[in-house]
């Protein structure tokens, strides 16, 4: 009885030891799982997810600015996908329905009109460069031989009807009324400055009338389309003081967002100037 017992009391000892030797090599083995999946999130966590900003834009150089911008925040992981638009109203469309993050393609006037006439909230966030708007005559290559009753082609918006008209009254080719609004209209010019007439159309369309008309004020990008340049072809350009600088544009619930600041700081960069100031003729003057 007594070696019975001895032998029963071994084998307990001994299913006891084995069973915790196999907890502790248990616990062991789900601690070293739990630190290598700690280390692993950790790691996941450091590293970052990729972040995307949907940008829009009309055409170059907006396009070259944000595709230069693109670029930069790659390697902050940031992708910039650059979404081409065919007009200058859909850019707004799809920012303040939030298909997009910020566009690229306007002056703030213009943005302001389109606020107001949808009831949008749209902001400014940067300005980054001034298209240098001119007026140009196939005919006559001084303002002298311009005629007193010299038609104009003129962007028909009222954002751009107000800068033309200020492009043209800085040069004293027009006079002015005193106005309490913010833009000037046709009506605002003053009879007995000159006799120019007024012929409008899309500021996109502007550079077919080149041909039928006595003068056009045109962007630098329209009048380079039919190979004109600011510097070298127009008979007056914009002054520095121009309020019409191409603005990045975000809406009032995200302008201020990590995502959007760090897009504005890319736009810019050095070599976003330097590519605006390499462009022929003088026609993009850095704003910032």
């Amino acid at each position: 009885m007594k070696k019975w017992l001895l032998i029963m009391m071994v084998t307990l000892v001994t299913v006891l030891v084995a069973c915790g030797g196999s907890d502790d090599n248990g616990e062991n083995a789900d601690e070293s799982t739990n630190d290598s999946s700690e280390e692993t999130n950790e790691s996941s966590n450091s590293e970052g997810e990729t972040q995307t900003l949907r940008v829009a834009a009309v055409e170059s150089p907006m396009t070259d600015v944000v595709e230069i911008a693109k670029e930069n925040l790659a390697e902050e992981n940031i992708e910039v996908e650059v979404v081409e638009m065919g007009d200058y109203i859909q850019p707004n469309e799809a920012l303040a329905n939030e298909e997009i993050d910020a566009n690229f393609s306007q002056h703030v006037p213009f943005m302001k009109q389109y606020n107001n006439n949808q009831d949008a909230n749209l902001t400014e966030v940067q300005p980054i460069y001034f298209a240098n708007f001119g007026l140009y005559a196939k005919e006559y290559d001084s303002l002298e031989a311009l005629p007193d009753d010299a038609t104009i082609g003129i962007a028909n918006d009222p954002s751009n009807i107000d800068r033309s008209l200020r492009l043209l009254a800085a040069h004293d080719l027009i006079e002015m009324k005193d106005t309490d609004s913010e833009q000037y209209g046709l009506e605002d010019v003053k009879e007995d400055s000159h006799n120019y007439s007024f012929e409008q159309a899309g500021i996109a369309a502007l550079a077919r009338l080149y041909e039928d008309v006595d003068g056009v004020i045109l962007n630098p990008t329209h009048a380079g389309n039919i190979d004109l340049t600011p510097a070298d072809d127009a008979l007056v350009t914009e002054t520095e003081d121009s309020k019409f600088a191409i603005t990045l544009v975000a809406r009032e619930d995200n302008a201020d967002s990590e995502l959007i600041q760090q897009l504005a700081e890319a736009m810019t960069s050095e070599e976003v100037r330097e590519f605006l100031e390499s462009r022929e003729g003088g026609a993009s003057v850095p704003a910032f």
